[in-house]
């Protein structure tokens, strides 16, 4: 099935994806996405993909797919930033990076994370098709490892 294969990064670097993993509908565009600090990733997959693993940075994934005309769903690429907003008042950019891996398209940053706190995630998709940006929002909280 092809939407689990495009989610398939999403739950190879969340073990515990199954409480983590949510997604929003945009037009024919689904996106997938989660937040988790990086302590909680397998070091393997840490090691694999770059990614610091540390209780004080977090990690925010996201992973778009849009219908085709025959009613199947594609990975979508797309330009991905936005920011991380703690209820403490801090504030980071997200520089996302594009991983490509066996028919699959995600987006990763990490950023600063100071757990407890809930962050709320402001997130600019803009899909190469020239569609209009959408605007992804939405809070993850975390706790101290």
């Amino acid at each position: 099935m092809r939407r689990a294969a495009s989610i398939g990064l999403a739950l190879a670097l969340l073990p515990f994806a199954a409480r983590s993993q949510y997604e929003q509908t945009f037009g024919d565009m689904t996106v997938h996405y989660s937040a988790l600090s990086t302590a909680r990733l397998l070091p393997a997959m840490a090691k694999s993909y770059g990614i610091t693993q540390s209780g004080s940075r977090g990690l925010v994934n996201v992973a778009i797919e849009q219908k085709a005309a025959d009613g199947k769903t594609i990975p979508a690429h797309a330009v991905v930033a936005g920011k991380a907003t703690s209820l403490g008042g801090d504030s980071a950019p997200l520089k996302f990076r594009e991983l490509v891996e066996d028919g699959t398209v995600s987006y990763i940053s990490e950023f600063p994370l100071s757990a407890p706190d809930t962050y709320t995630f402001t997130v600019t998709i803009t899909p190469d098709n020239a569609a209009p940006p959408y605007t992804l929002k939405f809070n993850q909280d975390f706790v101290a490892d």
